[in-house]
């Protein structure tokens, strides 16, 4: 594959990697000359349609995310049986081999990292794609620091029916989700899983589940306990731990639920190291619930499990059974019978003295309570209103508080009163005063890069209506028209759910044609181009025989005239050189005339775009030509220089054009 040159304009130079799909080779974009990743399918997978399309799959995922901390995707080819995916080549080394060359790793670049490929998967999940295989071997780390997400090779859409396909499990064992491990369901929370993986193994230098083989490391994430990251490392802040034991819960519903959440913990987790340590619940998906078997009911008593049964008393030996007499039954059910009016006439005589006892404390401690005014205290403060009714003549032991949201109401202000102003209530009577908590609040979300109808979803899910929400729009090429393009109030602000919420909205840009621009002057195509409200870019010079030098042979990347293209796009211009003139071979005869009876030593140099070289050097007696033979390159002139007997005769100039 080196040096081959792919689809006429990617010179591969060298390998730089592979895996089980997919050789990765650096490659030289001869036409923008820059450098760049090209994965080539292993030839043995390319008559294999479902590997084709899982790569395929792959170029489509990744094509589909525009995001800074995402590899580009520039191009997808097939040359024969080769099929390839030209992406942004990044200089720099894989998070692996940084883990392999200096773990544990400090705890600020761990979080930068991670939030860093944070923002990767959230804007994979916002746009409905999981990755499935995160591990530090997908992860780039640039020279500048810039961390680039890669391998988008198992990604999937988000469905209900995410799963592995035909009982196989997808992506790396060490560093997959319970769920992927049992090949279930995978979401955005199984992504989350992953990274908490990789997190722990930046920290630790250590993976949480290891084993001698891929079965038993799946076993253990579903089973087993990983060893805490601060029992490796107990330098470890406890708010870094909590982040790590929330993304690695076995039960999907305990983790992160996204990682825009997970992001926003990392962001704080060195601001608030000091913090209460994460327990996630026990999950355990085989545990049974034991339920009472239904039954026909007895009169008998069942016994409870393990103990044992209350012996019948049996009868001694050669002793008749005693057989209870009638006389006896029928003395018992008369002394029974005895006692039964008895006990209701003591109820009743309880009910009367509870009766007068009660009508007893009414009269003394209601009825003859004196009378006042309840006074109108709805508006007031809550102190002014217990002043306002202890002046009235109630009892402060008799005034109760209840407080409920109010948006109309500052907090602290009397809404409600259980008895109306101007009522005529008795001293003692218990009175309610509902007071204002001012208007309930909410923390504001997320709503950036999503459209307008998930945002106002989003908005509405928390409390706040459309008809508080108004919108601006702003042009921007990287975003997606009609997302999200900024909030105000910012994410995680509490705000009344009546706040006043601004949304710019991407305005979608303009469509214009791409303009005629080939076989015309350089001048004219970037007069056109500015005209038609495109931006020109790179001016990029080559030969052509079928183009005249200075004119444009073609634009970059290639755009047919008509083509409609957003407004300001920028556009390359490709320039001929003109023909690629070689140098041209000519022969040039020179005379040397001899008198009669002389001798003369002829020496003769050629200049040239050879060099100097001498290619005469005799003595003749009599009239002779010497054929000189030069090459002569365009825009030079070559020479031939005559020397007779040591002396300079002459020199003769010869030009390309001749």
């Amino acid at each position: 594959m080196i040096g081959r040159n792919l689809g006429d304009r990617y010179e591969v130079i060298e390998r730089i990697g592979g895996g089980g799909m997919a050789v990765v080779y650096r490659a030289l974009d001869t036409l923008l000359n820059r450098h760049v990743s090209i994965k080539v399918l292993h030839a043995q997978f390319s008559t294999d349609e479902d590997f084709v399309r899982r790569f395929r799959r792959e170029a489509q995922a990744a094509a589909s995310l525009s995001h800074p901390n995402v590899v580009n995707i520039y191009d997808v080819g097939q040359e024969g049986a080769d099929y390839y995916i030209v992406m942004e080549f990044v200089d720099g080394l894989t998070l692996k081999e940084v883990i392999q060359d200096r773990a544990p790793l400090p705890v600020a670049e761990a979080i930068d990292i991670s939030k860093q490929i944070c923002s990767a998967l959230g804007h994979a999940h916002e746009n409905n794609i999981v990755h499935r295989d995160i591990k530090p071997h997908n992860i780039l780390i640039g020279k500048d620091g810039r961390v680039k997400v890669t391998d988008f090779g198992i990604a999937r859409a988000i469905t209900s029916n995410t799963i592995t396909q035909e009982g196989s499990v997808l992506g790396s064992v060490h560093y997959f989700s319970p769920e992927q491990a049992r090949g279930g369901i995978t979401d955005v929370k199984s992504d989350i899983y992953s990274l908490g993986v990789v997190l722990y193994e930046m920290l630790t230098g250590e993976l949480p589940f290891s084993g001698e083989t891929p079965i038993s490391v799946a076993l253990k994430h579903l089973q087993d306990h990983f060893v805490e990251p601060r029992q490796i490392n107990p330098a470890l802040p406890q708010s870094v731990e909590n982040i790590i034991l929330k993304s690695l819960a076995k039960d999907p519903g305990v983790r992160y639920q996204s990682a825009r959440e997970m992001g926003r913990d990392l962001e704080k987790a060195l601001l608030y190291p000091n913090v209460a340590k994460f327990t996630a619940p026990l999950f355990d998906e085989q545990s049974t619930i034991q339920m009472p078997a239904v039954g026909l009911r007895s009169n008998k008593t069942i016994p409870a499990a393990g103990q044992p049964q209350e012996a019948k008393e049996a009868p001694v030996s050669g002793e008749p059974t005693k057989v209870p007499q009638a006389e006896e039954a029928d003395g018992t059910k008369k002394k029974k019978n005895f006692w039964r009016p008895v006990i209701w006439l003591f109820a009743i005589f309880l009910l009367l003295g509870v009766g007068a006892v009660t009508a007893y404390t009414l009269v003394t401690n209601y009825m003859g309570e004196k009378d006042v005014t309840m006074p109108d205290v709805v508006g007031k403060s809550y102190d002014d209103a217990v002043k306002d009714l202890l002046n009235a003549g109630l009892d402060i032991n008799n005034i109760n508080k209840e407080e409920e949201f109010d948006a109309e109401k500052p907090a602290g202000t009397v809404v409600k009163q259980d008895q109306y102003g101007g009522k005529t209530i008795k001293a003692n009577r218990e009175v309610t005063l509902t007071v204002s908590k001012g208007a309930e609040q909410v923390e504001m979300p997320t709503v950036t890069d999503l459209s307008k109808e998930k945002a106002l979803e989003k908005l509405k899910q928390v409390g706040i209506g459309a008809d508080n929400v108004t919108f601006k729009e702003q042009e921007d090429k990287n975003k997606t028209a009609g997302s999200v393009l900024a909030q105000n109030p910012e994410t995680g602000v509490m705000v009344n759910k009546d706040t006043k919420v601004t949304l710019t909205l991407v305005k979608a840009i303009e469509k214009v044609k791409v303009p005629q621009l080939v076989d015309i002057s350089l001048a004219d195509a970037k007069a056109r181009l500015t005209s038609a409200g495109f931006t020109v870019g790179e001016v990029i010079t080559q030969f052509s025989n079928d183009v005249a030098e200075g004119k444009v042979i073609a634009t970059s990347p290639s755009y047919t005239p008509g083509t409609e293209l957003a407004k300001g796009e920028t556009i390359s211009l490709v320039v001929s050189k003109g023909q690629k003139d070689e140098p041209k071979k000519k022969s040039y005869d020179v005379q040397i005339p001899i008198e009669e009876g002389e001798k003369k030593k002829v020496k003769i140099v050629r200049n040239d775009a050879q060099g100097s070289a001498v290619v005469v050097d005799e003595t003749i007696e009599s009239d002779k030509t010497f054929r000189v033979e030069l090459t002569v390159k365009k825009g030079e002139l070559a020479s031939i220089k005559v020397y007779l007997d040591g002396k300079e005769e002459r020199t003769i100039p010869v030009s390309y054009e001749d």
